[in-house]
C-alpha cells in the first residue's frame, strides 16, 4: 500500500469514526435538550415568537445576559435593579419587572424608553393583553432577545411565577410585546 492510499483509508476511517460518534451523541440526548416541536408556549415557559429574531449573532451583551440568566440569574436581576418579585397576573409582573430594570438601570434605560400595557393583534387575528416595550438605542432582534433573557432570569432566581406561557414577539402598537398564550 503506498502512502497516498494509506492517507486516505485513514481519513474515511476518522470520518466514519467521527460520523458514528456525532449519531451516538444524538441519540444519547435527553428530552430536555430536543428541540420542542409545539407551536405555543407551555405553563412557565417563555419563547419568542417565530420570526422574530431571524438569524445571525446577537451583541455581546445580548449573549451575556443568556449566559447570566442560566449561572447567575439573581446577579443579574441586582445588576437590573430589580430586587423582588411581583403579584398578580402573568404581565402584570412582566411590566413590573421590565419597569424596575429600565427606569434602575442606565444600560436598560438607553436600550430601551418604555413599557405599558397594550391590546396588541397577533397572528390569528385576536386582541390580547400584554406589555408593549418602546426601544430607544438598541435594534427590534437584539432587544427581543435580551428581554427573553431578563424574564428567564426573573423566573430562575424566583422573581417572575408564571402561571401560563409567554411569548414575546413584534409588535404593531409598540416596537416588542409579551403576551399571555
Amino acid at each position: 500500500m503506498n502512502n497516498k492510499q494509506l492517507k486516505s483509508s485513514v481519513r474515511t476511517l476518522i470520518f466514519d469514526l467521527l460520523r458514528e460518534q456525532n449519531e451516538e451523541e444524538k441519540d444519547e440526548k435527553s428530552p430536555e435538550e430536543k428541540p420542542k416541536s409545539s407551536s405555543k408556549a407551555s405553563k412557565g415557559d417563555i419563547r419568542i415568537a417565530t420570526g422574530a429574531v431571524g438569524r445571525g449573532r446577537f451583541k455581546k451583551f445580548v449573549g451575556e445576559a443568556g449566559s447570566r440568566a442560566k449561572k447567575d440569574p439573581k446577579g443579574l436581576m441586582k445588576d437590573l435593579g430589580i430586587s423582588g418579585g411581583s403579584s398578580g397576573d402573568d404581565i402584570a409582573q412582566i411590566l413590573k419587572i421590565l419597569n424596575s430594570a429600565i427606569h434602575k438601570n442606565a444600560t436598560m434605560s438607553q436600550a430601551y424608553s418604555g413599557a405599558k400595557s397594550v391590546s396588541e393583534k397577533i397572528k390569528d387575528g385576536d386582541p390580547v393583553k400584554g406589555v408593549g416595550v418602546s426601544l430607544s438605542k438598541l435594534d427590534q432582534r437584539n432587544g427581543v432577545k435580551f428581554i427573553s433573557h431578563t424574564l428567564t432570569a426573573a423566573k430562575n432566581a424566583g422573581y417572575l411565577k408564571l402561571k401560563g406561557g409567554v411569548e414575546i414577539g413584534k409588535g404593531a402598537s409598540a416596537a416588542i410585546v409579551i403576551y399571555s398564550v
